[in-house]
């Protein structure tokens, strides 16, 4: 098993405040070394529900580099050209992309994949969350220190591989079932799960007769390709309708609320404003709650939606 595990701490609401990183690389199966570091966000605000959840203040990183400069230094050589693992991945590459374009840094080449995601495929238990799986697993886990976060991803994903008796990380991939995310140029594909949507309970039939694909023949590699959305708040570059017809087009599917088998939740420019400052719609305090529950859903701006089409 070759890999890297890591894990960000960040200061306030937006993805691009990290205030910590952890990283853990495995070479064969084995450790090779571990990094930590505290992180000076470029806008020092410390939300206090945040330093309450890793204890890590303004005072702490006063010292600290800015990420810029520990990305040029440290981080880049490390995690170039590697296969990159996360807890709740989508959350975690979220905050790399949020970082890197605060600093308009390019982002790296990489493939990445979330223990999670994984965990869903390996093992039956109510929830998923690094929490209840470390206990489930007898894993030692001091929440929400990311090197302990990785750590504990790391060994997640190496007691997935002893459960389904694969050799290295990409047979791991392969036999649970997942589908590595990508980061690459500008742009990047999420992790998820492989599997196909059925029909959701609660879709009026005018909705389903309103959306129907152009056609039947899709790019099954596209991200948008068997995944579920939600939209939320007003859109700035095109309709809803407008966006509705696209993600169906590319294979996917529409729901008006968001549930626990949601994948995507689009949010229109100003509500992703309010979102990053801690201000959330209904429909977005049900997505913290259900990915609190172990549920993987990822929440795009409008602008990263559109770019989904750019890119492939």
């Amino acid at each position: 098993m070759n890999f890297i595990a890591l894990d960000f701490e960040t200061a306030n609401s937006s993805r691009s405040s990290v205030c910590s990183i952890g990283l853990v690389e495995y070479e064969n199966g084995q450790p090779k070394q571990e990094y930590y570091s505290l992180v000076k966000p470029k806008r020092s605000y410390f939300a206090p529900i945040n330093v309450s959840v890793h204890g890590i203040t303004k005072e702490d990183v006063k010292d600290a580099y800015e990420f810029d400069t520990l990305w040029q230094k440290d981080l880049q050589p490390l995690l170039e050209g590697k296969f990159l693992l996360a807890h709740n991945a989508q959350f975690d590459m979220g905050v790399l992309r949020a970082v890197l374009d605060e600093y308009n840094l390019p982002y790296p080449m990489i493939a990445y994949n979330c223990t999670m995601n994984i965990a869903k495929k390996t093992w039956s238990f109510p929830r998923y969350n690094l929490k209840e799986l470390s206990h489930h697993l007898n894993i030692d886990l001091n929440h929400h220190h990311a090197l302990d976060d990785a750590r504990a991803a790391a060994q997640i994903f190496l007691e997935a591989g002893k459960h389904l008796d694969a050799g290295d990380e990409k047979e791991l991939v392969e036999k649970s079932q997942t589908i590595n995310g990508m980061m690459f140029d500008s742009s990047y594909e999420p992790a998820r799960l492989n599997r196909k949507k059925q029909a959701k309970k609660g879709t009026s039939k005018a909705e389903a007769r309103n959306y129907t694909a152009a056609s039947r023949e899709f790019n099954t590699s596209h991200p948008f390709y068997n995944a579920t959305f939600v939209f939320t708040g007003k859109l700035q570059s095109l309709k809803r309708e407008e966006a509705i017809q696209r993600v169906v087009d590319h294979g996917g599917m529409w729901e008006s609320s968001v549930r626990s088998t949601t994948n995507y939740v689009v949010v229109g420019d100003r509500a992703f404003q309010d979102y990053v400052q801690g201000k959330k719609s209904s429909k977005l305090e049900r997505v913290e709650t259900l990915i609190a529950q172990g549920h993987s859903i990822e929440v795009l701006s409008e602008e990263d939606f559109i770019r989904y089409f750019e890119a492939v």
